[in-house]
């Protein structure tokens, strides 16, 4: 039941990456198919200088600051059941680690969408959303123990 729940997240998270024009505020928006952009690869989104790496738009709103609370969520919430998954003294670190990676792969994927971008700057808050999460839970862990 472990594997199918962090599973279930992570095609979660590939299906809304793919929701081209997701609006979180609208759940409307939140069931369309996925369509790809033509002319894109993978050299062209992370070539220096690209729109990978740049700030995001300038107007923070309230449809901008839900979303970064989304990604930081989701992803808090993916380290939680990758940790779940793990064993070992690195399971905390592995369960960090996989989750970054499934984030940048996550916003790479993104990129390919028609209406949507990948940024390393998501990477980073969802990266952030993990280690929070990840450092929550050693913190009831160890509350636990005394």
């Amino acid at each position: 039941m472990k594997k199918v729940l962090l599973l279930l997240m992570m095609i979660a998270i590939f299906y809304f990456s793919q929701t081209p024009g997701l609006l979180v505020l609208d759940p409307s928006t939140w069931v369309h198919s996925g369509e790809f952009r033509d002319g894109v690869d993978i050299a062209s989104i992370l070539k220096p200088g690209g729109t990978f790496y740049l700030p995001y738009h300038p107007g923070i709103d309230a449809e901008f600051v839900t979303r970064k609370i989304a990604h930081f969520s989701f992803f808090g919430l993916l380290s939680l059941l990758f940790l779940w998954n793990l064993k070992g003294r690195l399971r905390y670190v592995l369960a960090w680690l996989f989750t970054a990676l499934y984030a940048f792969t996550d916003e790479i994927h993104q990129a390919f969408t028609v209406g949507r971008d990948g940024r390393i700057l998501d990477v980073m808050v969802d990266s952030a959303g993990a280690l929070l999460f990840l450092l929550i839970a050693t913190s009831i862990r160890y509350i636990r123990r005394t």
